[in-house]
């Protein structure tokens, strides 16, 4: 059932300046550090997709600010991608810095400002975000204690940067304001934070779940669009770190980053609530066209290899093989793809899959039915299962309504 989206509430006039000087001097920052950057080995697409995810958080957020006011989610946007931002140039600081020599200071702060400047980002995106979706608040005031927590580390975690001498920044500049006695505060502090980190992602994790049971049906498919992505970031992004360096692992690196590039369009979607029900849509096609995907490429090369061991007495290459399995994984795509997608649909787009059934089953009855009193009838109770309209009436030329 189609719920109408509520009227945007906008901010007043003078909330409506600062969310868009915040993002021209965000977005500002990242496209000078990344001009002035002297780096000769930067990698353009990793590159270029952080500067995309920055710009997206920082432009969503900044929109989300002025039109859903009050609601934290698009501030934590907004802040994210402005420190993102900020990072980025001060590594470019760090970097010049370096390469001048005489600033060993300045490169170091500007390094130690960015290590810890990204971790905060990635924590309120990652655990801020799920926290108080979709409306910008915390579940109870329980989950405040989370919240501290994750400050508190944060705080441990930026003290310890800046007292160990490990190289700082991606210009990898010596620490100058190191204290070799403090080290093993530092290491306990990084323990503390290792630990505390899985109890943090835990409970942002379980936060999102608590609202997908407690909410009714609209804060179900807002936390729907949200899962959606974060569920692939979830499942790239360890893949990539635990295989070795390969076109594997940058794939699987790629795709998270795509995901990751995407949250921001999601989160917008869902707290707007600007074709809030596609996601049911959404998440069955990409289920049934990737199960479809394996399943042809699974059979393409279990009859490549049955082929060519079959063929190996009689033909010295492959051709035969391969061509004689296209062709089957071919013959075999409508028929998978409709079996599988009925299938998903039945699973998670449920609303589309009955009311593709009713249609159906009218149809079918259309093609035996004369009696036009009786089809106008079917037809109402038809449209009436399947769209629900609040009010429908059926015109025909020359008889009363």
């Amino acid at each position: 059932m189609m719920v109408p989206t509520p009227p945007p509430r906008f901010a007043p006039p003078h909330a409506r300046v600062w969310p868009w000087v915040v993002a021209a001097a965000a977005i500002a920052a990242l496209l000078l550090a990344i001009l002035l950057d002297p780096s000769t080995d930067r990698d353009t697409i990793w590159g270029g997709l952080l500067a995309l995810i920055t710009i997206e958080f920082v432009f969503g957020g900044a929109v989300l600010v002025t039109r859903v006011p009050g609601n934290r989610v698009a501030a934590i946007m907004l802040w994210a991608g402005a420190i993102l931002a900020g990072t980025v140039a001060l590594g470019t600081i760090s970097v010049i810095a370096a390469a001048r020599g005489d600033l060993p200071g300045v490169a170091g702060i500007a390094g130690v400002l960015f290590d810890v400047g990204f971790g905060i980002a990635l924590v309120m995106i990652l655990i801020g975000i799920p926290l108080t979706f979709p409306d910008g608040h915390l579940l109870s005031t329980r989950w405040r204690s989370i919240v501290v927590l994750v400050v508190v580390v944060n705080i441990g975690q930026a003290f310890g940067d800046f007292v160990r001498g490990e190289p700082l920044g991606p210009a990898e500049a010596i620490n100058p304001y190191a204290i070799p006695a403090l080290e093993p505060v530092a290491a306990a502090l990084d323990a503390f934070a290792s630990w505390t980190s899985f109890i943090a992602f835990g409970a942002a994790a379980l936060a999102v779940v608590l609202r997908y049971r407690r909410g009714n049906e609209i804060e179900r498919q807002q936390v729907k669009w949200l899962i959606a992505v974060s569920a692939v970031v979830a499942i790239a992004f360890p893949i990539a770190l635990v295989l070795p360096p390969s076109s594997y692992s940058d794939f699987f690196l790629l795709v998270g980053l795509l995901a990751l590039l995407a949250l921001p369009v999601a989160i917008g979607v869902a707290i707007l609530r600007y074709r809030l029900y596609d996601i049911d849509r959404i998440i069955s096609r990409t289920i049934g066209w990737t199960l479809v995907s394996g399943l042809l490429v699974t059979a393409f090369a279990i009859v490549v290899v049955g082929l060519q061991a079959t063929l190996a007495g009689v033909t010295q290459g492959d051709t035969l093989a391969v061509a004689a399995s296209t062709l089957v994984a071919f013959a075999l795509f409508q028929p998978v793809r409709r079996t599988v997608q009925r299938t998903v649909d039945r699973r998670f787009d449920r609303a589309r899959y009955d009311a593709q059934r009713t249609a159906d089953a009218f149809a079918e009855r259309l093609r035996t039915e004369v009696d036009l009193d009786v089809l106008a009838a079917e037809l109402e109770r038809t449209v009436a299962g399947t769209v629900r309209p609040t009010a429908a009436s059926l015109w025909l030329p020359g008889r009363p309504t």
